[in-house]
């Protein structure tokens, strides 16, 4: 079976002479179809521009990435991105908001009653016609997640979406997350700093080498789901993925995602 995502020998650099960066080098990797994917190493390893590459933000000096067995040439619906931010319109309800991919593509007007069914599926029923700035920063996250999967998507990219929000927060939204993901049969690629988080969330973890960006292991998540963070082999995989990333000796009790910058 064919993978969804295939990336081959991918390579960006940035810059030219003595400005010149290079990104990433020689990557190669295949997502199949429902999996969920987490790219985690430290800050500056290309991890970030390698979704935006699979986005069709950005574009590689040497490789290709096929999506379905089509090339990527530019953005597309069926790429959804959620950034760290979850970047809303602040003029715009949540309903609105969740509705601007629908009228990007110009089928507002055939789908608009889809829009009830996304809220109420991130769990924010009753907030519809409330503003960004009344909504806490998890309540903000799920709308940008709903608003990138309203388009129904092939594979939805997550860019850190939850690096900015407090420790309790990001339990919830990814345990929401997971639940999507669980019950849409989606194609999840998720950016990460925390440790914690890839082991939560994911069936396999790409760890990353430091700049140029190479893929130092994938790594295989057999362990049951739902996952308890406390749990002996939770922790084993937490260690050998921290001492992959030359971490192992960080102080006890070190939020992972700091841990891991």
């Amino acid at each position: 079976m064919s993978p969804l995502v295939d990336i081959a020998h991918v390579t960006r650099v940035y810059g030219n002479g003595k400005d010149e960066t290079h990104a990433l080098q020689d990557v190669s990797l295949q997502v199949a179809q429902g999996e969920f994917v987490s790219l985690i190493g430290p800050s500056g390893c290309g991890k970030t521009t390698l979704l935006r590459l699979i986005a069709g933000l950005d574009v590689p000096q040497g490789g290709t990435l096929h999506v379905a067995g089509e090339q990527i040439s530019g953005p597309s619906h069926e790429r959804g991105y959620v950034f760290q931010q979850g970047a809303l319109f602040p003029w715009a309800t949540v309903a609105q908001n969740i509705a601007t991919g629908l009228k990007a593509r110009g089928v507002y007007r055939q789908q608009q009653h889809r829009v009830p069914e996304y809220v109420e599926l991130v769990g924010l029923d009753g907030f519809a016609e409330a503003y960004p700035h009344q909504l806490s920063g998890g309540m903000a996250q799920r709308v940008a997640i709903a608003r990138a999967l309203i388009n129904e998507p092939r594979v939805l990219l997550l860019d850190e979406p939850m690096g900015a929000l407090d420790s309790f927060t990001r339990v919830e939204v990814q345990d929401k997350l997971l639940d999507l993901w669980q019950r849409l049969g989606s194609t999840m690629i998720l950016v990460t700093h925390d440790v914690d988080e890839a082991i939560y969330l994911s069936d396999r973890i790409v760890v990353m080498t430091p700049r140029p960006g190479r893929i130092s292991e994938i790594i295989d998540v057999s362990l049951d789901r739902p996952r308890a963070r406390d749990d002996d082999g939770f922790l084993r995989l937490r260690s050998r993925i921290l001492d992959k990333l030359n971490l192992a000796g960080s102080r006890p009790g070190a939020h992972p995602e700091r841990a891991s910058r």
